[in-house]
C-alpha cells in the first residue's frame, strides 16, 4: 500500500486540532491570497479606485437633492476664483473648458454673514464681484452661486465607481474560494480522483476558455463523491490517469485538486504541506492587503483628518 493510501486512510477529524496536517503559515497566507481571481480583482479594485479618488470623488452628487425644493436667493460678493486645472469638453486640437473654484460670501436676512465655496464651468469672476447666491431657507448655509455646484465635476463621473466595485466583487469571490481551500489544506483528506466530466464555460481569462472539470473519488469508507473546480489551465489537470485531490471528510463534496491549489503550494506524497516562502506569500498579499490598505488610508486623510 502506498503512503498516499495510508495517509488518505488516517482516522483523523475536524474536531481534534492535533489530528489536523500542519499548515505552515506562509503556505496559509499564498493559500488565502493566490489565484487569479484575488489577484486580478486586487489589481482592477487598486487602479480603479485612482480614477475614483480624481473623478468620482469630485463628482456633485448632493445638489440634485439639497437645492431641490424652493430656494431663497440674495446678493453674494466673490472673495476669490481660481482655475482647479480641470476643465470639461475639448479634443486633442482644441482646449476644454475650465473649471473654477470660487469663494464667496453673503449675507442672510437677519444679517448673518456667512461664506461657502462652489465650482462653475467658465465661471471666472475677479475678487469683489456681485454674484446671484442661492440658498436652502431652513439651512441658509447650504447655499451656492446660481448655476454653479458643489464639486468639481457633476454628477457623470459617479459611473467610475463600477470599476472598483467589480474589482471588489472578484477580489471577494475569490477570497471566499481561497478560504474554503485553506481549510481543506488543514482538515483535509488525501486520495485520488479520475476526470468524469469537462465542461468549457461561457467566461474566458487572457482570451483561453475556462473549463469546469468534474472528479470522481472514494472516501475511506468506499463511498464514492465527487468535486469540480474551474480553471482555464486545464493541462495540470489531465495529465496522469488520476489526480490528488483533498476532500473535507465532514463534508466530502467539498475538496480542492492538489495541482489547482490557490499559492500553488506542494503537497508531498505523503499528504505533507511544504512551506512556499514568506517572500512568495507576501507578494501575493501586496495588491489584495495594500491596495485596500492604501486606498483605506487615502480616504482617511480626505475625509477624516
Amino acid at each position: 500500500m502506498s503512503r498516499l493510501d495510508q495517509y488518505s486512510k488516517r482516522p483523523y477529524g475536524t474536531s481534534s486540532r492535533s489530528q489536523r496536517r500542519s499548515v505552515p503559515l506562509s503556505t496559509k497566507l499564498a493559500a488565502y491570497f493566490g489565484g487569479f481571481f484575488p489577484q486580478f480583482g486586487a489589481a482592477f479594485f487598486t487602479f480603479g479606485m485612482i480614477f475614483w479618488w480624481f473623478f468620482g470623488a469630485n463628482a456633485d452628487i448632493t445638489s440634485w437633492y439639497k437645492f431641490s425644493g424652493e430656494l431663497a436667493h440674495t446678493d453674494g460678493r466673490v472673495v476669490a476664483c481660481e482655475s482647479t486645472g480641470a476643465s470639461e469638453g475639448g479634443s486633442k486640437s482644441t482646449p476644454g473648458t475650465p473649471i473654477y473654484r470660487i469663494d464667496y460670501e453673503y449675507l442672510t436676512p437677519s444679517e448673518l454673514k456667512l461664506s461657502g465655496t462652489c465650482y462653475g464651468t467658465g465661471m471666472s469672476f475677479p475678487p469683489g464681484a456681485a454674484v446671484d447666491v442661492e440658498y436652502v431657507p431652513d439651512d441658509p448655509a447650504t447655499s451656492r452661486i446660481v448655476t454653479s455646484r458643489k464639486k468639481i465635476f457633476g454628477p457623470w463621473p459617479i459611473f467610475v465607481a463600477i470599476f472598483p466595485l467589480v474589482g471588489l466583487v472578484l477580489m471577494m469571490r475569490g477570497l471566499l474560494s481561497n478560504a474554503r481551500a485553506a481549510r481543506v489544506l488543514s482538515v483535509g483528506k488525501l486520495t485520488r480522483g479520475v476526470l468524469v466530466d469537462k465542461q468549457a464555460t461561457t467566461t474566458r481569462i487572457n482570451n483561453q476558455p475556462v473549463y469546469e472539470l468534474t472528479f470522481e473519488f472514494e472516501d475511506e469508507h468506499g463511498r464514492t463523491y465527487r468535486i469540480s473546480t474551474k480553471t482555464h489551465k486545464t493541462a495540470a489537470l489531465e495529465d496522469e490517469p488520476t489526480e490528488r485531490l483533498l476532500y473535507d471528510p465532514d463534508n466530502p463534496e467539498q475538496g480542492a485538486l492538489v495541482d489547482n491549489l490557490p499559492g500553488r503550494p506542494e503537497v508531498t506524497e505523503g499528504g505533507e504541506l511544504k512551506s512556499v516562502g514568506m517572500g512568495p506569500a507576501l507578494l501575493r498579499m501586496l495588491l489584495p492587503v495594500g491596495g485596500i490598505a492604501g486606498h483605506a488610508l487615502v480616504g482617511v486623510i480626505l475625509y477624516v483628518v
